[in-house]
Order: structure tokens, then C-alpha cells, then sequence
């Protein structure tokens, strides 16, 4: 990692007349912001009778209206709101705000989130903030009621999911963004580039943009972002790993009744037809490696039951996380978890780790630094548009493989498990890396208060 930056001065209050221009919304944002106040007309009451028909987004659901919790500050007092799609970038910024709140305690912090994963992963690492909310839907009425209730001195997305409706509104009012653990994915830039006539006024009001790797930096100037604004921080992920001690890796075995010298595959954040294709692997596998257990950890756990009678189906020998008996004897064999919160520590008892979304097209990529951070070698597919930089630098470091197919992710597997010496090797430098890479979130907390001074 670079060594810490001067942070950027925050936008001046006076503004030259080039910015009271910018200010002024071009015909086409005028057009947007119409659209915008139709589609939320259209929105409202079929989204609501959806949410209410199927049970999804019925969590949060005024939220989603702009109904967020109203909130009240001292004279003087400064608020920061925090937008963290999901349960991954919520990981990546607790670390932050745990920095942020014991350093500044009297800068109010409020979290908004999309998922209900991210929700409850919120309400878990990020309990001190001040609310934890959903994020309002991206349209006009939704955030302009959502920005009057919460009033923020600086709005902080973490990733680079742009919300149009947002940013345009937090231009007009004068509040600061800024984005930290930014990427651009290929499918993004592609759209970005489609209306430039949007993206670039947007990432010119960005106070400053946070990037992970020199690719991103260069690809979002490429899109009209101030290059003095954009810095290379790296990821806030490996802030928030942590390490399971031996003593509760033993304990985690214990509790899965796996024995304590056998073997273990995790196959961690699966999603449809890649269970299926672990499950033949595993079974080949089994044939060479008579005390290899396999922990199965979709990525959502509603599908818990398709996987269970797929089983059944197939008359495959399985346990239940949630049914096991803390009286049964450790033994060999596929444990399906269907808990919430288990998997980060899960890790820790594997020999080697498969990571989902990444086998069938179009995939995506998950995680890999939970695994590693535990001193495990991770697998994943072909299909990693997400994730491209973490793979890359575990690849070059020998901690990750591609498994173009089943058959490599069989053969990989198999040679990995006969070479007990080289995944010694592969722990002590797994744990290495992880340490090598930690520091992005005081970085970023740095730029946070210089922002909101």
C-alpha cells in the first residue's frame, strides 16, 4: 500500500462562475429528473404490492419511500451517511466507521443498505451508528425526502454503484460525496460511457474518490473524474478479516462434529447448479481421500430446501447445520449450512476453499479473502468480473486457482489434498498477504474528517 496521501480539500462554499454553472442541470438532467418523478408514480404502488404480496423488501419497505428515520443534531453536530449495498461492503466499512466513531465520537453516523443480508450484517458490525436503514429507491420525490429527514454534511458510497437521482440531488444541495473501495467493472464503464453527458458532472462533484488498483484510477478519470481527487487506497476488506485463533478452529470442528484430523473442503457462497457440480467432485474425491468432509455454504439460504432434495434426490448422505446433535460422535461427511453469520469462520477448519458465483456464466465472483485470511487456498471459476483484482494478486501469490471447469476443479483439488507439505507453506503465506495489505480504513477515515472539518 502507498503511504497516506494528503487528503484533498473539501468543495469550497463560494463558487466560481464555472461552478454555479455546473449547477445549473443541463436539458437532459431536466429530462432525467422528470422521469424520475414519473417513475416513482409508477413505482410506488407496484413495488409496495409486490413487497406486500411476496414478503420481498417488505423489511424496511417505507424506507424505501424516503420514509428513513428522521434525524436530529446538535447545533454544530456533523452527519455522516454511510450507503453499503450488501453484506460485503458493509464488511468493508465497519472497519472504517469503528475508526471513525472512536476517533470523532461526536460525528453522528447513519448506514443505509440495500439487502436484507447487508441489513442484518450491518446491525451486527456496525451496531454503534447512530440508524441503519434501507436506501431509498433512486428517484426523485424518494430522495429528496430522504435528504431533508437525514440532512448529511457528506454522503459516502463504498464500492462504485453510482445512484444518478442521488448524486444529482446532493449537487444541487451542496452536500460532498465520496467514495471509498472504488471499482469499475467492464459492464459499468460500458454504461458509463453510453451518457456521458451524466457521469461526468456527477464525479466532478465528488469530494474525493477512493480507488482500489491503478486500473481503477485510470478508468474513472477516463470518465470525467478530477484526477486530484482520485487516489489508490486499496480495500478496506482486509481491515475488517479476522483471524479465528487454533483454539476456536477446534472448537468450530467440534461443534460441526467434523474430527478433529480429518480433511475439509469448504464450498462457500454457491449459487444455482454449483452445488451439484461440488457434490460429484466431492464424491470422486472421497474415493482418494477417505476423511475428506465437504461444508456446503449457499450464498442465500432459501435455498437451502432445492439443495436438501436435491439430496434426497440422489440419495446423498447430508446434515443440516441447524439439526446437528451436539451429542453425535465426529465423522466424515457433507454438512449443508443453513445459518446466517457462520461461514467467515467456517473458513478456518478448511484445507482448501471453493468460492461461488463463479463457476456458471455469468457469474460474478464472491470473497476470496475470507478463505485466504484464514490461511486457506481458495478456488473459484472462470466467471470473476467482480473480483478480477483480488484474484489476480492471489494468483500471482499462489493462494488462488482458476477452475476453468468440474474436471479442474476435481483435478486441483486432488493435487492440493496430496500435498499436505505445500499447503503448510500456502498458510504461512496466505497469513502474510493479509498482513501486508492492512491499513486502507485509517486512510480513509483520515479523508472523512478532513472533508467534514
Amino acid at each position: 500500500m502507498q503511504p497516506p496521501a494528503q487528503p484533498p480539500p473539501p468543495p469550497q462554499s463560494t463558487r466560481s462562475p464555472q461552478q454555479k454553472a455546473a449547477a445549473n442541470p443541463s436539458k437532459k438532467i431536466k429530462v432525467f429528473k422528470a422521469l424520475s418523478y414519473a417513475a416513482a408514480f409508477l413505482i410506488m404502488p407496484v413495488f409496495g404490492m409486490h413487497s406486500l404480496a411476496t414478503g420481498k423488501k417488505r423489511r424496511g419497505l417505507k424506507h424505501h419511500f424516503g420514509w428513513v428515520p428522521e434525524v436530529k443534531k446538535q447545533p454544530g453536530q456533523k452527519l455522516v451517511w454511510v450507503h453499503a449495498l450488501s453484506l460485503g461492503e458493509v464488511n468493508g466499512a465497519a472497519p472504517v466507521l469503528k475508526i471513525l466513531r472512536d476517533k470523532r465520537p461526536n460525528i453522528m453516523i447513519v448506514v443505509s443498505v440495500t439487502t436484507d443480508a447487508g441489513y442484518d450484517a450491518a446491525h451486527r458490525l456496525i451496531p454503534f451508528a447512530d440508524h441503519i436503514f434501507f436506501h431509498p429507491l433512486d428517484c426523485w420525490p424518494f430522495i429528496n425526502r430522504a435528504l431533508d429527514r437525514i440532512q448529511p454534511d457528506l454522503y459516502v458510497l463504498t464500492d462504485t454503484g453510482f445512484w444518478p437521482g442521488m448524486l444529482i440531488n446532493l449537487k444541487e444541495r451542496r452536500i460532498p460525496p465520496m467514495v471509498f473501495n472504488g471499482r469499475i467493472s467492464q459492464k459499468s464503464q460500458d454504461w458509463y460511457q453510453r451518457v456521458p453527458w451524466l457521469v461526468k458532472p456527477l464525479l466532478e462533484s465528488f469530494a474525493v474518490i477512493c480507488m482500489q488498483s491503478e486500473r481503477g484510477r485510470t478508468t474513472i478519470q477516463k470518465l470525467g473524474a478530477p484526477p486530484k481527487r482520485v487516489r489508490i487506497v486499496g480495500d478496506t476488506k482486509f481491515d475488517a478479516l479476522q483471524i479465528v485463533p487454533e483454539p476456536e478452529r477446534r472448537r468450530i470442528r467440534d461443534r460441526l462434529k467434523i474430527p478433529q484430523d480429518g480433511l475439509v473442503w469448504v464450498a462457500g457462497s454457491t449459487h444455482e447448479g454449483e452445488e451439484k457440480i461440488c457434490i460429484e467432485a466431492y464424491l470422486k474425491l472421497r474415493r482418494k481421500f477417505a476423511n475428506l468432509s465437504l461444508v456446503i455454504a449457499p450464498r442465500r439460504l432459501e435455498r437451502v430446501k432445492e439443495i436438501a432434495n436435491y439430496f434426497k434426490k440422489n440419495n446423498i448422505q447430508f446434515v443440516l447445520r441447524s439439526e446437528l446433535d451436539p451429542r453425535a460422535k465426529p465423522q466424515t461427511y457433507i454438512v449443508l449450512l443453513d445459518t446466517l453469520g457462520e461461514l467467515a469462520k467456517v473458513y478456518s477448519i478448511a484445507n482448501i476453499a471453493f468460492v461461488g458465483r463463479s463457476l456458471i456464466a455469468p457469474g460474478g465472483g464472491h470473497n476470496l479473502l475470507e478463505p485466504v485470511a484464514q490461511g486457506v487456498p481458495v478456488l473459484h471459476g472462470p466467471y470473476f468480473e467482480n473480483i478480477q483484482k483480488t484474484a489476480s494478486e492471489l494468483k500471482q501469490q499462489g493462494l488462488a486457482i482458476i477452475a476453468a471447469d468440474d474436471q479442474t476443479l476435481f483435478s486441483s483439488i486432488r493435487a492440493l489434498l496430496g500435498y499436505p507439505e505445500h499447503l503448510v507453506k500456502l498458510r504461512a503465506k496466505a497469513e502474510a498477504f493479509i498482513q501486508e495489505k492492512r491499513g486502507s480504513a485509517v486512510e480513509i477515515t483520515k479523508y472523512i474528517v478532513a472533508i467534514l472539518k
